[in-house]
């Protein structure tokens, strides 16, 4: 098991933890690292072009506050890569190679999530999400560890604020109390996440805040 999920099994038994949250890229779900130079060569374009076209437009910080959408973020990465050199048949092609792109769930952090379940521990799930993440994790079989209706999911495009916010730990605690039913303390919720930025946001709200590292 790796260290962080033995810390946060080491939070949950040490402390009055009533509910555990966890992000979702980069710690349940997983991304091929090399896609992006791949994408790269479609698009004929110097390496780390795709990645800062698609993760890097400012336009993604507006659609994971809730202020755009998936497609207008496509239509507009599409964009910059053609302002960056590619074709429009190769940044299309590009898109549609990034949509098509596999995904893969992370079995040892699901376990870890699933038997803190088990011991009666609530567990969401809160992402810096567009409005796909509800059709893309139908697709990759979880939506029932989401719970009916998708009760444990936070995805920020709901939320209107995003990590690593104050507001986005503030809306996302608020969530959980309502589907908890009851009022939690901030140092009763722990947090898992792969970025440092997000993880010092979560714990300068209170949460204990665990930064995931895969080993």
């Amino acid at each position: 098991m790796s260290t962080s999920l033995t810390q946060l099994r080491g939070l949950v038994h040490d402390h009055d933890l009533r509910a555990v949250v966890s992000d979702l890229d980069g710690v349940l779900r997983r991304f091929d690292p090399s896609l992006w130079g791949e994408l790269d060569a479609v698009a004929e374009v110097p390496d780390g072009t795709v990645y800062e076209a698609v993760l890097g437009h400012q336009f993604l910080d507006e659609v994971v506050r809730g202020r755009g959408t998936h497609r207008q973020w496509r239509e507009r990465a599409a964009s910059a890569l053609v302002a960056a050199g590619s074709t429009p048949e190769g940044a299309d092609a590009v898109i549609r190679g990034w949509l098509s792109s596999p995904a893969r769930i992370d079995r040892e952090v699901l376990d870890e999530l699933e038997s803190l379940r088990g011991a009666r521990i609530p567990v969401f799930i809160l992402t810096n999400g567009t409005d796909r993440v509800p059709e893309e994790l139908d697709d990759l079989g979880i939506t029932p560890f989401l719970g009916p209706g998708r009760r444990f999911l936070l995805n920020t495009a709901d939320l209107g604020a995003a990590k690593p916010d104050r507001e986005a730990y503030a809306l996302a605690h608020a969530r959980i109390e309502h589907e908890l039913g009851e009022d939690l303390r901030a140092e009763q919720v722990a947090f898992l996440d792969d970025s440092p930025r997000h993880v010092r946001g979560a714990a300068a709200y209170g949460w204990h805040a665990v930064l995931h590292r895969t080993e």
